[in-house]
C-alpha cells in the first residue's frame, strides 16, 4: 500500500488538452514577426501619408468677462448672440470669408461659421470663452476676436431698442398717471361732499372719513345712521378706493421704469485677445499615426495567427479537406470542370 501510495504522488498531474501554452503564442508570433511589423510599418506610413492630405485646422481664443449694470437684456444671451446669423454674417464679410473659403452660398458659409465658432463658459467662473477654428491661423485669431467684437455691437444696439420701449413705456405712463390722477382727485372730491352730506354729527363725520385710507368694511350699525342707509356713501367709498389703487400701482410703474432708464448696456471686459496661434490643432499626426500602428499590430497579430491555423491544417488530412472544399466555395469566378466521361 505504501509502494502504490508513493507512486501515485510520484506521477506528474494530466495535462490539460485544453490549456494555452504561452510559449505556443510566442512561437506563433516569432515565426510571423515580418508579417507584425509590416502591417505595423504599413500602416504607421500610410497614416503618416494620409495626414499631408488633410487639411490643417487652427484654433485661437478670446477670454471674456460680461459687465452690466442693471441691462434689462441677460447675461444668459450671450451666446445666443455669439453663433446668430447676424454677427456670423457681419464677421463673415469683414474677413472677405465667402471667396477665401471659396463658398459662394451664403448658406454653406454659415453653416462653416457656426462650425467654425465655438462658445463656452468655463467652469467654476463667470469667465466666457469664443474660440474661432480656421484653415489658416491669422483667419482663426480674427475670427475670435472680431465675433467678440460684433457681439458686443449686437448688444448695444439690443439696449438701444430696449431704451426705446422704455421711453414709450414712460410717456404712456406719464399720460395715465395724469388720467389716475384727476379720477383720483375727482373720487377724493366726492367723498369728502358724502362725508359732508350724511355726517350729521361731528363724531359721525370723523368715523366716516376714517374709513378713506382703511380697507376694513364699514359695519353695518353705522350704515344704518345714514338716510339711504349708506348706499351712496359706500358707492364713493368704493370709486376713491379704485382709483387710489390705480394711482399707486401707476406711481410703482413709473418709479420702474425710471429705473430702467438708468440701465447701461453690457459691456466686456476683455481678459484675453485671440493670439495668432503658432501650432495647428488638427490633424494630430503624432495620435494618428499611434494609433494606425496600434491597428497594424492588431491585424498582424489576427493575420499571424490565422496564418499558422492555416499552415497547420494543412498537415491533418481532414483539416485540409475542408479548407480545400472552403477555398472552392469562395470561388467567385470558375467553379469545377466537369469531368469528361
Amino acid at each position: 500500500m505504501t509502494s502504490d501510495h508513493s507512486t501515485l504522488l510520484s506521477c506528474p498531474p494530466p495535462e490539460d488538452e485544453d490549456e494555452i501554452d504561452l510559449l505556443d503564442l510566442l512561437i506563433v508570433l516569432a515565426r510571423n514577426k515580418f508579417l507584425i511589423a509590416g502591417m505595423v510599418l504599413l500602416f504607421a506610413l500610410g497614416a503618416a501619408g494620409a495626414t499631408f492630405f488633410m487639411t490643417p485646422a487652427y484654433e485661437a481664443s478670446a477670454r471674456f468677462l460680461p459687465v452690466t449694470y442693471n441691462s434689462p437684456i441677460s447675461v444668459a444671451v450671450v451666446g445666443d448672440i455669439v453663433k446668430s446669423r447676424a454677427v456670423l454674417a457681419n464677421v463673415a464679410l469683414q474677413l472677405n470669408l465667402a471667396e477665401k473659403w471659396t463658398m459662394p452660398d451664403q448658406n454653406d458659409l454659415m453653416n462653416a461659421m457656426g462650425k467654425a465658432i465655438t462658445f463656452k463658459i468655463e467652469k467654476a467662473s463667470p469667465t466666457m470663452v469664443i474660440q474661432g477654428e480656421a484653415p489658416e491661423a491669422q483667419t482663426a485669431a480674427d475670427l475670435a476676436n472680431m465675433v467678440l467684437s460684433e457681439t458686443e455691437k449686437t448688444l448695444f444696439l439690443l439696449q438701444q431698442e430696449q431704451m426705446g420701449f422704455v421711453q414709450k413705456r414712460k410717456t404712456a405712463l406719464q399720460t395715465e398717471l395724469k388720467e389716475a390722477q384727476r379720477g383720483f382727485n375727482v373720487a377724493e372730491q366726492a367723498m369728502m361732499e358724502a362725508v359732508e352730506t350724511f355726517g350729521t354729527t361731528p363724531e359721525l363725520k370723523k368715523e366716516l372719513a376714517d374709513f378713506q385710507n382703511k380697507d376694513k368694511e364699514v359695519s353695518p350699525t353705522l350704515l344704518q345712521q345714514l338716510p339711504d342707509g349708506g348706499v351712496a356713501y359706500l358707492e364713493a367709498l368704493r370709486t376713491l378706493r379704485s382709483q387710489e389703487t390705480l394711482y399707486f400701482s401707476l406711481i410703482k410703474q413709473f418709479s420702474e421704469v425710471l429705473e430702467q432708464e438708468k440701465a447701461e448696456p453690457i459691456s466686456f471686459q476683455v481678459l484675453e485677445k485671440a493670439a495668432v496661434p503658432d501650432k495647428r490643432s488638427r490633424p494630430r499626426k503624432t495620435l494618428i499615426v499611434v494609433l494606425a500602428a496600434f491597428l497594424g499590430a492588431f491585424l498582424g497579430v489576427f493575420g499571424a495567427f490565422v496564418r499558422e491555423f492555416a499552415r497547420n491544417a494543412r498537415t491533418d488530412p481532414e483539416r485540409k479537406a475542408k479548407l480545400d472544399e472552403l477555398s472552392a466555395a469562395l470561388k467567385i469566378f470558375g467553379g469545377e470542370k466537369k469531368s469528361k466521361s
